[in-house]
């Protein structure tokens, strides 16, 4: 995995604010240690609904804490439409 583990830590504590304690996973090309470069793909599961001020809030918090690769954001929420991103996030990602 190539992520700082102070990354890891703001990711996984300004989900906590945001969210709630939720499952965060990390997948794509972060996952593989022997690839470069590649931004941060983020895969959160919710129980509740979550609002576009939520993803929102969430990647500028991420950002004024110092996490200045682009993330994105896949969140998974009771009302969301199926989308395959979801299966493959689960299947390929790594809990932070």
């Amino acid at each position: 995995m190539r992520l700082s583990q102070d990354h890891i830590n703001i990711i996984k504590n300004t989900a906590k604010e945001i969210y709630g304690d939720v499952p965060v996973r990390l997948f794509g090309s972060r996952v593989d240690d022997v690839k470069k470069g590649g931004d941060i793909d983020l895969f959160i599961e919710t129980k509740t609904d979550v609002s576009l001020q939520q993803k929102i809030n969430f990647l500028v918090k991420l950002e004024k804490a110092g996490i200045e690769r682009k993330v994105d954001l896949i969140v998974q929420s009771p009302s969301s439409k199926f989308e395959p991103i979801f299966e493959t996030a689960k299947q390929t990602g790594i809990f932070l």
